[in-house]
């Protein structure tokens, strides 16, 4: 429960919040794997691999504020979602709360969305609604952009809005085209071949009388 709830779900929780810029492109899989954490450690839902499918929620057997839940049948059998955390731990919400700009109320609602949307896209799509107030209290008020300063730092810069899957999560990644003209070896082959046809390589190519 360390390992995942203190340790690997603030290492993933960090660079979603931070967007490093050399973590565009993989958002959705570090929004998967906070997923897959908090739905196991709080929620008593088990997922399909991969943080994949909708949050099969396990019956609770009490109520709050001591509340646990039904192991899951595939707990033995990791492929198929494994098992959950029949007493949910309470690491994943100290570490929620004392990110800059989250509240007790506000965890309390992702808890209830998470419980009422199981769908996948439905559970993502809170998970980066709730952590984009983070990440925009974060950078507005202990991290803003250093002013005068226009030194990069590569991969160590922040993502601008534009790459930001939290703040732009419709927008596409472009791979510009090379700016000169590609030739591939089987292109030249052809073009050789074209010009053989045509009479201008080979022998052909020379004249006794120029």
């Amino acid at each position: 429960t360390d390992l995942l709830g203190r340790r690997m779900l603030a290492s993933v929780t960090k660079n979603i919040v931070t967007e490093p810029k050399w973590m565009v492109g993989v958002e959705w899989d570090m929004i998967n794997v906070f997923r897959d954490i908090y739905c196991r450690l709080v929620l008593g839902q088990y997922l399909q691999s991969g943080g994949q499918g909708a949050g099969m929620q396990q019956p609770s057997t009490s109520a709050a504020p001591v509340l646990t839940y039904e192991q899951a049948k595939s707990a033995d059998r990791p492929l198929q979602g494994g098992g959950i955390l029949t007493s949910p731990s309470e690491l994943p919400h100290q570490l929620l709360v004392s990110l800059p700009g989250i509240s007790v109320d506000m965890v309390q609602k992702l808890d209830q969305d998470l419980k009422t949307n199981r769908a996948a896209k439905d559970q993502k799509d809170n998970i980066r609604d709730f952590l984009r107030v983070a990440a925009d209290e974060w950078k507005e008020n202990e991290h803003p952009n250093s002013s005068g300063n226009t030194e990069s730092l590569g991969i160590l810069d922040r993502a601008v809005a534009e790459e930001s899957l939290l703040h732009n999560p419709k927008g596409s990644h472009v791979v510009e085209d090379i700016p000169e003209t590609f030739v591939t070896n089987r292109k030249s082959r052809a073009e050789k071949a074209n010009a053989e046809a045509t009479g201008n390589i080979g022998l052909s190519a020379f004249s006794l009388f120029n």
